[in-house]
């Protein structure tokens, strides 16, 4: 057993020698069959607990759902109100089963909590008939993704490290390490904070409009869906920057001077990654700002103040300059002549 875990952990190990094109193709080959083969893995794992994963993504928005009248009569008490003369102006029934009964006329008071007002709230409806199978589809997949994706980097470790040396793996792991860590941390963020505040304010201005909103489902799965994977992909922006940061391509210094254009960049990457609506981009720009701002000090702290290339300049600038001392030339007229050419 150790010898198979030693074997198959040389598979990770520097090999500075060359290998074929073909061959090459071929392992590229295998890499992406193991990963089409984790990735339909993970669906037929997550397929059973599709209704739960659509439960997670509509929990929160479930507070703004309208509820059928069965669902408030079965979790609520109601209170029934009889007229005085009901019962004795009204005669006793007999029905077919045998049951007597009287006729009342009676009002239903419903519980007073403002859920069953039509306004701020959404009724959820399916736009086609195979739009549910659609919506199952659609978040097993992702949730096939999200728990293969260990294996998938896994396997593209195993084709990639052969050919990095030890310490750009050790780098690499660091760096694996913090961009998952980024990762969920985004996907954490847009779920608890700005998928319930992008809701409550689309239902508020519906609300003042007096309007009635009518979702189809499989467009709000599908709105969550990317608003949580734009977050997860958007907090990889300090990966990229401190890796940049690392090869000498930026520097504190040059990240203060072109901030305005990255804030820029950073609101239409929120556009490009996030529905089309200015609360959900501007709650995906504000935490990337921040996240900015911390590679500019981190940078500044580990030594990146400026490139490589400007701090020799700097150097030279800083220092006292000397002024090239230009020698008198010598009048060929002054020089003695040989005798040997008389």
């Amino acid at each position: 057993m150790l010898e198979k875990l030693k074997a198959f952990k040389n598979k990770f190990r520097y090999d500075d020698s060359e290998m074929p094109f073909l061959e090459h193709l071929e392992e590229f080959r295998k890499t992406v069959i193991r990963i089409v083969i984790a990735l339909v893995a993970g669906m037929v794992i997550c397929l059973p607990f599709a209704d739960e994963m659509i439960g997670v993504l509509r929990a929160p928005a479930e507070q703004y759902i309208e509820k059928s009248a069965e669902d408030v009569l079965g979790q609520s008490s109601v209170q029934l109100r009889i007229g005085a003369d009901a019962l004795s102006t009204n005669a006793l029934i007999t029905a077919e089963d045998g049951q007597q009964y009287i006729m009342v006329d009676a009002d239903v008071i419903l519980p007073d909590t403002g859920k069953n007002k039509k306004q701020g709230t959404i009724r959820l409806q399916f736009s086609e008939p195979a739009a549910a199978i659609k919506m199952w589809l659609t978040v097993t997949f992702f949730g096939g993704l999200l728990l293969s994706l260990p294996f998938v980097v896994f396997f593209i470790g195993l084709f990639v490290m052969p050919g990095v040396r030890d310490v750009e793996r050790k780098l690499m792991s660091r760096i694996s390490a913090f961009s998952g860590g980024l990762f969920l941390a985004g996907i954490y963020m847009g779920y608890r904070v700005t998928l319930p505040l992008a809701l409550g304010l689309m239902l508020k201005i519906g609300g003042q409009l007096e309007g009635e909103s009518i979702w189809f489902y499989n467009k709000y799965i599908s709105f969550a869906l990317q608003l949580l994977l734009g977050f997860g992909v958007a907090f990889q922006l300090p990966v990229v920057i401190l890796i940049l940061g690392k090869m000498g391509l930026v520097s504190s210094r040059s990240l203060r001077t072109g901030r305005p254009y990255v804030i820029v960049g950073i609101f239409v990457l929120a556009m490009i990654l996030t529905p089309p609506d200015v609360m959900t981009q501007v709650l995906m720009a504000a935490p990337l700002v921040l996240l900015y701002e911390f590679c500019i000090w981190f940078l500044h702290f580990s030594g990146n103040r400026d490139l490589p290339g400007k701090e020799k300049e700097t150097e030279s600038t800083d220092g006292p300059v000397e002024e090239p001392v230009n020698e008198p030339e010598e009048d060929e007229s002054e020089k003695p002549k040989d005798l040997t050419e008389d």
